[in-house]
Order: structure tokens, then C-alpha cells, then sequence
């Protein structure tokens, strides 16, 4: 691989370790941790997915009052689906690494 390359994965993994930090921190410090699910299931946001999700609410809201009134929703989704990616990118070159490895 190149410099460019060794550097951009280097990048990738660092970004990846602070968001695992970041969620760690967000679950298991207790003020980030209540603070956090009082957002989440807060009856004004209406986040699908938490004790007092009201689907009739939901289905009535517009699509840019879905995106207005939850953006905690919004990016605990990014951040979902960048954990779920980072962790298959990182699997798939431990395995492409380790299986192109020389013995």
C-alpha cells in the first residue's frame, strides 16, 4: 500500500477509536447517559425505537418536521451505520491482511 493510502486507513481507524470513545463515554457516564435517553425518548421527539414512540404521531409528521424536531435521531442513525461500516471495513482487511500474510 501506498503512503497516501497507509495514511487515509490510519485516519479511518483513529476516527474510528474516537466514536467508540465517544459512545462509551455516552453510555456509561451517568450525567452524558441520562441526558442522552431524556432526549431520546422525549414525547416532542418522537425517536422510533424508544418506550414512548407514537407511530400515529410519526406517520403524521412531515418529512421536514421528521428531520427538524429529531436530529438526535438523526445522528444516533449516522452514527449506527458509520460503527456497523467501520467495523466491517476494519474486519475485512484483518482477514485480507492476515490471509495474503506470507508464511
Amino acid at each position: 500500500m501506498n503512503k497516501r493510502g497507509d495514511f487515509v486507513t490510519r485516519g479511518f481507524a483513529l476516527l474510528t477509536v474516537f466514536l467508540l470513545l465517544f459512545l462509551g463515554l455516552m453510555a456509561t457516564i451517568e450525567p452524558f447517559k441520562e441526558v442522552f435517553d431524556e432526549a431520546r425518548g422525549n414525547a416532542f421527539l418522537n425517536c422510533p425505537g424508544t418506550p414512548n414512540f407514537n407511530q400515529s404521531d410519526f406517520d403524521d409528521d412531515d418529512k421536514f418536521d421528521k428531520l427538524n424536531k429529531r436530529p438526535v435521531c438523526f445522528v444516533t442513525g449516522i452514527g449506527m451505520v458509520w460503527f456497523i461500516g467501520a467495523f466491517l471495513i476494519a474486519s475485512v482487511m484483518w482477514v485480507s491482511r492476515n490471509w495474503t500474510k506470507s508464511k
